[in-house]
């Protein structure tokens, strides 16, 4: 016969159980939160976009595995933006229209970002891109936060390495005539105005080039220290190929060379080639180590900046929310402006701070390309908060 107690102690584990199973099944029920991805699924930016895709969906899945947000889970909505600014436009408004998002997260090109962000602040949506254009945020929308540092920190990181380490005083620049590189030139030449440094010639060239033969002539011709240059991923990997066949003999930085999709294109023929990232899969600090294997478990590949970004930005999208506690996109706002993400507030993330204007700031990586991989030569502290010396 089964004592008294015993057959308490079996209806109490019974109901537990019910408990519990209840419990799942409203969680599973909860409305699931929105998040629109809008980016550049196709055209000239579907490269690197996949590599964001790529890190919003890794994120998506970790957070709903462990219970989504606030015991709700991610929904992931998406729009192509066809890497053109007028339908990055028409992207945005149909998220919106018909999604009715929590947040909204891309797109990459910064010329799509500069027309589509008033969409998502006249409809009061968390918008985090990864659009590194300076000028994004200088426009005074409360809305639109980044997932990386903007190219004019980028930009001023490396040349203050190359300035002050490898004392160069004549440069020649190379700049694809969209809104990035267009930003990213002039960050270059204020900056290297002010150390003194000569940049002559100054060449301007289509986003989708595939020759660059004439200008490169001009660089060997003008018997610069350095070369600068910032083509997208697909189209410096072509610029490389010419400047060995040339023979130029010069430093040379590309601003895309450390993305992992630049590097499978040239391999060892940029071998030499500096760059500077905040995110490299050759990363030694142990939270990079474990997104890296995370992200090559799921797609079988090394991530590049664009994953981590990606990543980020779905992440952020719970941090913010479990800090403020509740589903509220003005509060979400105003927590999101001076935030430091400290490590111990989310252990997938690499600490990191949003100042005022909703710029991101970390610590960085110059790096260096030997036999056809990566090699850290300088790590750059973030510009401002906790870290930097400043505030």
């Amino acid at each position: 016969m089964i004592g008294r107690k015993q057959r308490t102690l079996r209806v109490s584990l019974v109901f537990g159980c019910l408990i519990w199973f209840t419990g799942v099944a409203a969680a599973q029920e909860k409305e699931p939160v929105v998040i629109s991805a809008v980016g550049e699924f196709s055209g000239g930016g579907a490269v690197i976009w996949d590599y964001f895709w790529k890190g919003v969906q890794l994120a998506r899945d970790e957070i709903n595995a462990k219970g989504g947000i606030l015991g709700r889970p991610i929904k992931i909505t998406f729009y192509d933006t066809q890497s053109d600014p007028p339908t990055s436009v028409s992207a945005v408004k149909r998220a919106l229209a018909q999604d009715k998002p929590y947040a909204v997260v891309g797109p990459l090109y910064t010329g799509s970002t500069i027309v589509n962000m008033a969409e998502t602040q006249a409809a009061k949506v968390p918008h985090l891109v990864g659009s590194e254009g300076w000028t994004v945020t200088t426009k005074g929308n409360p809305y639109i936060f980044r997932s990386s540092e903007n190219n004019r920190l980028d930009v001023i990181k490396i040349l203050r390495w190359l300035v002050e380490e490898k004392k160069i005083k004549r440069a020649a620049l190379i700049f694809r005539t969209d809104e990035y590189g267009t930003s990213s030139k002039d960050a270059m030449l204020a900056y290297l105005k002010e150390k003194g440094v000569t940049v002559d010639p100054v060449i301007g060239v289509d986003v989708r080039q595939k020759d660059y033969t004439a200008e490169l002539l001009k660089v060997k011709a003008a018997k610069v220290d350095a070369l600068l240059e910032n083509p997208d991923v697909g189209e410096a990997a072509i610029l490389r190929r010419q400047f060995n066949k040339l023979g130029l003999q010069m430093i040379h930085y590309g601003q895309n060379a450390c993305d992992p999709a630049f590097l499978e294109l040239a391999k060892t023929e940029a071998d030499g080639m500096f760059c500077h990232t905040g995110f490299i899969p050759t990363s030694p600090d142990e939270r990079s180590k474990t997104f890296v294997e995370r992200f090559r478990k799921k797609w079988n590949k090394d991530p590049s900046e664009e994953a981590y970004k990606g990543y980020n930005a779905t992440y952020m999208v719970k941090v913010i929310t479990e800090q403020i506690k509740e589903f509220n996109q003005e509060k979400f706002v105003q927590k999101l402006h001076n935030f430091y993400l400290a490590p111990e507030i989310e252990p997938n993330l690499l600490p990191a701070y949003w100042d005022e204007n909703g710029d991101y700031n970390f610590r960085s990586h110059i790096a260096t390309i030997k036999n056809g991989k990566y090699e850290i030569i300088g790590r750059v502290p973030p510009f401002k908060g906790p870290g930097s010396g400043q505030k």
